[in-house]
This record gives structure tokens, C-alpha cells and sequence, in this order.
């Protein structure tokens, strides 16, 4: 049976909308779809629950190693935390430069369960990136807000695409007039180059257990089925974008629609067009989201940040460029001749590549878009 659902992808994915997840629920290969919040809950039911039973009972080994006494007096004021969002958006976790989606959703939920804060303002700058990792920082968003804190998104230069799906659920979204936004819209890439390698004399053959067995082998043409199969998968993901954007600036998927596909505008266009509410700097936001929470007389603003290891204060001692240095992890970028390292597009370009590696095949909310 598995065998002749593999063999009828092609077929089998347009018929539940693009929705692979759905498809594995139906075809028992997973038993349930849940979100990682749900997720956290059945472990939590399963397991033990924590003291004030909000999750399930946990060390993590970073936090068990980086325990130490503090005679600080603590600050009892109220606090307004601010979340950055700055870089291209991938999954997992990264370093500052990059918007990984574990660490980012990390933060936001320290933001949610420290009583200490009563709003978040996060701080936008990122041109877009991988899809399913920008719905998980929206998701994040949305707890927050069901947990009674407002959210407030201030866009920096640039908060378009993925930037942008990341904060539409705010309670008020503030970008500069000169913000590059919108761009809504997703797309799919997959490099094949068995033209390159016939032009050098090597041929690629094999015998396989299904028709699209090695569908992804770069050394073949592309697959007419895959073909299908992946436009299905993007039309379903660019279907949700806008459904989610309506719902979130109260409008209908037709008149987002007729605003997306990828346009982008400027902050003014966009508050001229509902997607972002008021024009202004993180200061009137930070002040927005004082007032939303009803702390304006006396607050502090509190950066939620992830705290340096040694290794990596180390790292950044070295050089300031994510293209010169790459500790930890190759990322290819230490080859290029040193009068490109200052090449801010180029590394841009090159980081979405390297960004993007680990999940060739995945969905991308992108804006290839700067300022200049």
C-alpha cells in the first residue's frame, strides 16, 4: 500500500489541497497533527508537571551548567520586553544575525511566562526566509496574546515576506515610511544540473524501488511528478499566507490577494493598504505596547536575549563578518576571495543559500529586497 501511495503522489497530494500533513494523518503514518504548544501539553499530561504547572518538569543541560548565584537586587517595575528579529528566518537555532525559529520562539515564550512583563514589542528586520519556521514565530505570537499580553511588531528597514508573516497577528504593527514590507508571497527551489555534468562527460543511471526514487538527485532532470507535487505544495502554502493575513488585518483572502504575490511597498503604501497600522520608530511602539498593557505611568524596557556562551563571545571577538567567520559550522563562505567578504548583497544572497541548505526542498517566504 505504501508502495502504490508512493507511486501516485503526484495524484494523492492535490487531492488534500497540498497538505502533506493531512495526507500522512490519513495514510497512518503519524496519529495525530498538533502544534509543538499541544505538544508540550500531552508531555506535560504524560509526564510530570512543573511546579506551577504551565509545562512538564524539565533541566535542560545549558541551563543546569550555567546556574549561578546572583546578589542583584531585582528591579520589581513592570517591564515592556522587546524581542529582536533580525536576519534571514531559518529553522532550529542560530546565532544573532539569523532568525532561527527554536531560538526566536525560546525567547518569545520566556516573554509570554515571565510575570515580570506584561507586553512585547518585537523588533522586525528581516527580509523573509524559510515558511514553516516563520508560522512557528507566529504561532508563538498568538500564545502570547491568549496569555493576555499585547504584542506589538515595530519594522525596521526591512519586514517583508516571511518578516512580514511574522507579524501580522500583532495588536498594532508600526514601520518606518521608508520600510520595505509586504511581499506576500512564497516560492520553491530546486537547483538540478545534469546538463553541466553531460557538457563534462559524466552520465548518471541507476535502478530504483519507486518512480520518483532519487527525485531529488541533482545529477537528473527534474521529475514531472515532483514537478506537480511541489507546485501543489506551494499554491496550498501561498493560500494559507494570504487566508492568515486576512484573518489577522480583518480583511478577506480577495482583498489580500490583490495586494500580494509578492508586491512590495513601502510603509506609507502599506498603512495606505491596512497592513500596518501606524507610522513611526521602536520608541512609539515600546510607548504603544506601555499603553495597551496600562504600565505607562512607570515601566522599564527589558531586552529578551539569548545570554552569549564562551565559545561564541569568543567567535565574535574574531570578526564582525558572518562571512568571514563561521565557527561551529562550515558554511563554505570562508573560500571566497577576501575582497568579496565586504560584499553585504553578496553575503546576503550566499546566507539565504547556506540558510536554506539543510532544507532544499522546503517552502520560502523570501523578499529579495534592500535598501539602497
Amino acid at each position: 500500500e505504501i508502495a502504490d501511495d508512493i507511486a501516485h503522489l503526484d495524484t494523492l497530494v492535490p487531492q488534500f489541497d497540498g497538505d502533506l500533513a493531512k495526507l500522512a494523518l490519513d495514510r497512518g503514518l503519524v496519529d495525530q497533527l498538533a502544534t509543538r504548544e499541544q505538544a508540550r501539553e500531552l508531555l506535560k499530561n504524560k509526564g510530570v508537571a512543573d511546579d506551577d504547572g504551565e509545562s512538564f518538569r524539565q533541566v535542560g543541560w545549558q541551563r543546569y551548567l550555567g546556574m549561578q548565584l546572583r546578589d542583584d537586587l531585582p528591579d520589581l517595575r513592570p517591564q515592556i520586553g522587546v524581542v529582536v528579529a533580525q536576519g534571514e528566518i531559518v529553522q532550529g537555532e542560530q546565532a544573532q544575525g539569523s532568525v532561527g525559529a527554536t531560538t526566536t520562539v525560546q525567547l518569545l515564550r520566556h516573554a509570554r511566562e515571565d510575570e515580570q512583563i506584561k507586553a512585547v514589542v518585537l523588533r522586525v528586520d528581516s527580509p523573509g526566509g524559510d515558511a514553516y519556521a516563520s508560522e512557528m514565530i507566529r504561532r508563538e505570537i498568538e500564545l502570547i496574546q491568549g496569555a493576555g499580553k499585547p504584542v506589538v511588531v515595530s519594522m525596521g528597514d526591512v519586514a517583508a515576506s516571511g518578516g512580514y508573516w511574522i507579524s501580522m497577528n500583532a495588536n498594532e504593527i508600526w514601520a518606518q515610511p521608508t520600510t520595505i514590507t509586504g511581499s506576500i508571497g512564497i516560492f520553491g527551489l530546486f537547483v538540478t544540473i545534469p546538463d553541466t555534468l553531460e557538457k563534462l562527460g559524466v552520465h548518471t543511471d541507476g535502478v530504483a524501488t519507486t518512480p520518483i526514487a532519487g527525485a531529488f538527485d541533482i545529477r537528473r532532470p527534474f521529475n514531472p511528478k515532483i514537478e506537480t507535487i511541489i507546485t501543489s505544495v506551494i499554491e496550498k502554502g501561498y493560500q494559507d499566507f494570504i487566508g492568515k493575513v486576512a484573518e489577522a488585518r480583518g480583511k478577506t483572502p480577495e482583498q489580500i490577494d490583490a495586494i500580494a504575490r509578492g508586491r512590495v511597498w513601502s510603509g506609507s503604501q502599506a498603512k495606505e493598504r491596512g497592513l500596518v497600522d501606524k507610522l513611526g520608530g521602536l520608541q512609539e511602539a515600546i510607548a504603544s505596547a506601555a499603553a495597551r498593557a496600562d504600565i505607562a505611568a512607570d515601566f522599564r524596557v527589558r531586552y529578551v536575549e539569548h545570554e552569549l556562551s564562551a565559545w561564541e563571545r569568543f567567535a565574535l571577538t574574531l570578526s564582525n563578518s558572518e562571512a568571514a567567520v563561521s565557527l561551529g559550522r562550515w558554511s563554505g563562505l570562508s573560500a571566497l576571495p577576501r575582497h568579496l567578504l565586504g560584499n553585504a548583497e553578496l553575503e546576503r544572497t550566499l546566507a539565504l543559500l547556506r540558510n536554506l541548505g539543510g532544507n532544499r526542498y522546503g517552502v520560502v517566504a523570501h523578499c529579495f529586497c534592500s535598501l539602497q
